[in-house]
């Protein structure tokens, strides 16, 4: 969105916002939020909700948004940088353009009134040109807080109903989420399927598939077979392969896929490339509309140099950046990674925070660790397996034990409702989960 409306549409879902800003209509120069912000610093309300607020502002100028921009701004938005910075370079624009008639009016007529606004002026914008300090003030995260006590938080970005329980109702901004898998487990075929239930419930999100190891080719066609049903293994010649009412539903599959926000990436293999993608996308996604999935950590590198004297300190610096940016940007970001060997040598296979290849790291910059694996070495050869995904670290939620049936062919993961009980882990308990019940995957 420009600037302008960026600011009218948080101001029309948080209007009380105005008491806490400076803020003049002259700052706009789109004629229809010009008017929205003079229509507010009039009637500055309350408002009981922004219906009412869209109503009244409509009566007073009925024609000042046309529909479709009424149903962009009709979108909840929850981001206050945003606002706070589009507001601060309107201002500052405002204001630069304020300094040039000042300077053309002091070089016409030269006087001490002239120079005195010029030399005021000039502050003022010197001093809207000093970068903010990025630490928030206590009273900003106490007003925010007020805030939430009075309005309905956007819930976080869903995938399987078991998940977002786990999640505490989804994945949300500031989160870094780590799962960890051995090779053949199915971990770039989980990563499409929760970009699928995601794309399923909120149709607007926009998601970056960094996958480093299978080719954009490969994961569109493992996401048709899960759309579909076909097998994809057919897709090595689906013209052959594929019967008549099949081809029929690749077709139908391909014009959903079609309109999906969804990028898959294979050929940026540098972190830098990849940040590069995450921030641009993020920044032109509406606020909880973005997620990023990288599969995997392990093939990622800070440059494209192939001598690597200390990998481990390369993994803390690609870690510690993402999370970084998670927190930047207030994106969630899904990061596989492969599990190092000593796994193989025990007898109970459970994967524990410390197999993580290059672990360190990887366990602190993460706010949630997972692992997905088989329950048991028979299940790898089944053509339906039952793979365990096992909490961690959740900095936000509950350690559990969620249970999915998996079947390669079709590139499916189906989550199972299961009873649960308490074991014992490390110092702590983690809930269990035993006697599988099946859940309608599309039931949420």
């Amino acid at each position: 969105m420009p600037l302008d409306t960026n600011v009218v549409h948080y101001l029309l879902h948080h209007p009380e916002t105005l008491k806490t800003v400076t803020i003049d209509a002259n700052w706009f120069k789109v004629k229809s939020c010009h008017e929205f912000i003079q229509f507010l610093l009039a009637q500055p309300g309350p408002y009981r909700n922004w219906i009412e607020l869209q109503r009244r502002f409509q009566a007073a100028y009925p024609l000042a948004f046309e529909a479709d921009e009424w149903q962009s701004l009709e979108q909840p938005v929850a981001n206050e940088a945003i606002f706070q910075d589009s507001l601060r370079t309107l201002q500052f624009w405002s204001v630069q353009n304020d300094v040039q008639e000042a300077a053309q009016a002091y070089s016409k007529t030269p006087n001490d009134e002239n120079l005195t606004t010029l030399q005021q002026l000039s502050n003022r914008l010197a001093e809207l040109n000093q970068p903010k300090l990025p630490t928030r003030s206590i009273q900003e995260h106490g007003a925010d807080l007020m805030q939430a006590l009075e309005t309905r938080q956007p819930s976080g970005i869903k995938t399987f109903i078991n998940v977002d329980e786990v999640l505490n109702g989804g994945l949300r901004g500031g989160v870094l989420w780590t799962v960890g898998a051995r090779p053949g487990i199915g971990k770039s075929a989980f990563a499409v399927n929760l970009i699928q239930r995601a794309l399923h419930y909120q149709p607007e999100l926009t998601v970056d598939l960094f996958s480093l190891e299978m080719t954009a080719t490969d994961n569109y066609q493992r996401t048709v077979a899960l759309q579909t049903g076909v097998a994809v293994g057919k897709f090595t010649d689906p013209a052959f392969n594929l019967n008549d009412a099949e081809k029929q539903q690749v077709r139908s599959a391909i014009g959903q896929l079609d309109q999906q926000h969804l990028q898959l990436h294979d050929k940026l293999l540098v972190l830098p490339q990849i940040i590069k993608v995450i921030r641009d996308h993020a920044q032109h996604a509406t606020s909880g509309n973005y997620v990023a999935v990288i599969d995997y950590l392990q093939i990622v590198s800070l440059d494209r140099i192939a001598a690597r004297h200390d990998r481990r300190q390369e993994i803390e610096a690609i870690t510690r950046e993402l999370k970084l940016l998670t927190n930047e940007l207030n994106i969630p970001i899904i990061l596989f990674s492969q599990l190092n060997r000593e796994l193989e040598k025990r007898i109970d296979r459970t994967p524990q925070l410390a197999d993580l290849r290059e672990s360190g790291s990887i366990e602190q910059d993460s706010n949630i660790v997972s692992f997905l694996y088989p329950v048991s070495a028979d299940e790898e050869r089944k053509s339906v397996r039952h793979v365990n995904l096992i909490f961690r670290k959740n900095r936000s939620g509950r350690l559990t034990e969620l249970a999915f049936t998996f079947e390669p062919s079709q590139m499916r993961f189906t989550p199972q409702l299961m009873a649960q009980t308490e074991v014992a882990v490390g110092d702590g308990h983690l809930q269990m989960q035993h006697d599988v019940i099946p859940v309608d995957a599309h039931n949420h």
